[in-house]
């Protein structure tokens, strides 16, 4: 085991291995990885520093592992999840990193490193969501069948919830955030609509609410779901579903107040 360096003085060889394995897990669920994708990662990682034995349990929500080392050292430890995302950026870099664990034993103290290291890391700086949520709703307009006047409405609205996303973000619910990027959509849909003649409204929230919609997170719900791991799939599943219907809220709560004006 010339590759594992630990402090006694702190931890144990189990407790390091799990804790190092676990952040990794941690980091994937976080990013949007998909469960049985998390918990076969946290596996191997331990058993390539020489484990024994490895049970692990994860939700959308909690981690929970247990490991058994050679030396007779044992540990549990538990996770709490309080939010998740999709970072594809990150997801790659801790991928790499645990299949470079498993191939070549690296050492604690450089994986508890790297692993900070990413979790600092961004593959763009955070203002470039603005930018990106513009272009994306004026194309997405497009798509739908718009012309340049709701593909130019469609831009200023799309980074107006880029910049919502922005400020928002770690300070306001989640479910809550989505109802007011639906509803402040809606409202400037209705409001171009009434300025510009002949702009349809219809077009422009579509073109929005593609910016809204939890795609990948439902398609890595059914994923979760296939590979037999029914509750974190229910669960990301209900998570969608109540994000879908936050959406509708938001714009159908713009269409009552903008009805009487139409």
């Amino acid at each position: 085991m010339e590759a594992i360096k630990i402090d006694v003085d702190k931890e144990s060889l189990a407790e390091t291995v799990l804790r190092l394995a676990l952040d990794v897990g941690e980091g994937m669920l976080k990013n949007g990885g998909e469960v049985s994708r998390v918990e076969n990662t946290i596996e191997r990682i331990c058993r390539a520093w020489g484990a024994e034995h490895v049970e692990v349990f994860s939700i959308v929500s909690m981690i929970n592992a247990t490991v058994h080392m050679p030396d007779g050292t044992r540990s549990s430890q538990m996770r709490r999840i309080r939010a998740t995302g999709t970072d594809m950026y990150k997801l790659e870099l801790l991928n790499e990193l645990s299949r470079e664990i498993c191939q070549n034993h690296l050492r604690t103290d450089e994986v508890d490193a790297r692993v900070k290291a990413i979790k600092r890391s961004a593959a763009y700086p955070r203002w470039a969501a603005v930018p990106a949520s513009a272009v994306a709703a004026s194309a997405f307009a497009v798509f739908f069948g718009g012309g340049w006047v709701e593909a130019v409405v469609a831009l200023f609205i799309g980074a107006l919830l880029g910049a919502i996303e922005l400020f928002a973000a770690g300070h306001v619910n989640e479910l809550a955030k989505t109802v007011l990027s639906a509803f402040v959509a809606g409202i400037l849909s209705f409001a171009a609509a009434l300025i510009v003649s002949g702009t349809g409204s219809g077009i422009i929230m579509i073109g929005t609410i593609m910016l809204l919609v939890p795609g990948v997170a439902f398609g890595t719900a059914l994923r979760d779901l296939l590979c037999g791991d029914l509750i974190a799939g229910g669960l990301k599943t209900l998570q969608s579903i109540l994000t879908a219907l936050m959406i509708a809220f938001g714009y159908l709560l713009s269409m009552a107040v903008m009805g009487g004006a139409l």
